[in-house]
């Protein structure tokens, strides 16, 4: 399977779904992903195979709610096949200060603007498809990063190499505790 062939991609995560008998998916955090990623050299090339979040697959339109309450830091659209498409970044404080909740393959139309402040629960975005989701099938990435890794300038990174991993907390720590299904 070319996974750079939206429909075709589509088509098989959604059947898989259906055959299984549930509506939506995960993607694993930390989930070594070197064959899904074969045909993106951007991410291959710097050894970036495990994945930084998870991956929240519904359909095209479906709408997020925010798990906590923030102020919306970031919105774009990160062009390329493989890449996020359309994003939101929302800053949270937290006990030991700010840290970021990444929302990637988003319709590019953005419901809320940088400085708006959203409210736990409010609806903030909503999943895009095709050039809007970078190509990949429709999902969300859900990806949490930390103040030390946007200084460093890893706001864009949703996958780590090995040598990543024995700081990965520090830099990109499991984004479960905002997922809630």
């Amino acid at each position: 399977m070319d996974t750079s062939h939206f429909e075709e991609f589509q088509e098989l995560v959604f059947s898989e779904l259906k055959s299984s008998g549930w509506s939506w998916g995960i993607g694993k955090y930390l989930e070594e992903r070197s064959l899904l990623l074969r045909n993106y050299p951007q991410i291959v090339s710097e050894g970036r195979i495990y994945h930084l979040g998870l991956d929240i697959i519904v359909p095209k339109g479906y709408k997020l709610h925010a798990p906590i309450s923030g102020v919306v830091h970031l919105t774009g659209k990160e062009e390329g096949t493989g890449n996020y498409g359309g994003y939101v970044v929302l800053k949270h404080e937290g006990a030991d200060g700010f840290f970021y909740s990444f929302y990637g393959h988003l319709n590019s139309h953005h419901m809320v603007n940088e400085g708006h402040i959203v409210k736990q629960g409010e609806s903030f975005a909503e999943i895009g498809d095709g050039e809007d989701s970078g190509g990949w099938f429709t999902h969300t990435h859900l990806q949490v990063i930390t103040e030390k890794a946007e200084r460093m300038g890893r706001m864009f990174h949703g996958y780590a190499s090995e040598k990543d991993l024995r700081e990965i907390e520090s830099l990109f720590p499991n984004p479960g505790f905002l997922f809630r299904y």
